[in-house]
């Protein structure tokens, strides 16, 4: 029920999006300093970055539905329900300081949020327990979003994430479970990436220093 809600409010960006083309222009304004820290595809950047940012936040559903499947098989649910419940939050009910105008812009912050904290449960696992704890992995993609929304908001929305998560690897009685659960990874055929997004996989990359 959540996810479908997510999803309309989607649905409804990338139809606003259309007919404001408000996030394309910004995009279109910033070209000379992204292009700097991504290498953007050719002939026609602006519009290979909109079908990034729109791939990247239209996951937002089918990750959390995995990472419930996924939970829910393998024994951790009960650990990654809050989690879930926090990234469906962001999207439900934004931080008050961020825009909530429905926009597409609007929603990739959300979705970097969610997108963010999905990863810093699984940095959190392969810290301790040398092994990722859910299937998905947006590390690269979420770097290009860094990029995308700017150092500043970026590391804004970082502390938030780190600040909400603390709390919630805490849980000690839940991270006994997780403890004992069998050491296998998760099956590669169950990863979500940034190259599970549908039309942008090979256009939008992270620019090597030494290419700068």
């Amino acid at each position: 029920m959540v996810a479908a809600i997510i999803s309309s409010k989607i649905s409804a960006a990338i139809v606003m999006e259309g007919e404001t083309h408000q996030l394309a222009r910004r995009l279109q304004q910033r070209l000379p300093h992204l292009a700097c820290r991504l290498v953007l595809p050719e002939p026609r950047p602006t519009a290979g970055l909109l079908q990034f940012i729109t791939d990247y936040i239209d996951s937002v559903p089918g990750c959390l539905r995995l990472v419930t499947a996924v939970s829910q098989r393998m024994g951790f649910y009960d650990y990654a329900a809050p989690f879930l419940d926090t990234a469906e939050d962001y999207f439900l009910h934004p931080p008050e300081h961020l825009p909530a105008d429905g926009s597409l812009e609007a929603l990739l912050d959300e979705a970097f949020l969610a997108h963010r904290l999905l990863e810093e449960v699984n940095d959190h696992h392969i810290r301790h327990l040398q092994r990722p704890l859910l299937p998905v992995d947006m590390t690269e993609a979420n770097i290009i979003v860094h990029h995308l929304l700017g150092d500043e908001l970026a590391n804004e929305l970082d502390q938030l994430v780190q600040e909400t998560a603390a709390p919630l690897l805490e849980q000690e009685y839940l991270w006994a479970q997780v403890r004992a659960l069998p050491g296998s990874a998760i099956p590669a055929t169950q990863m979500f990436t940034s190259n599970n997004l549908a039309r942008s996989p090979g256009q939008i990359r992270l620019r090597l220093p030494d290419t700068l």
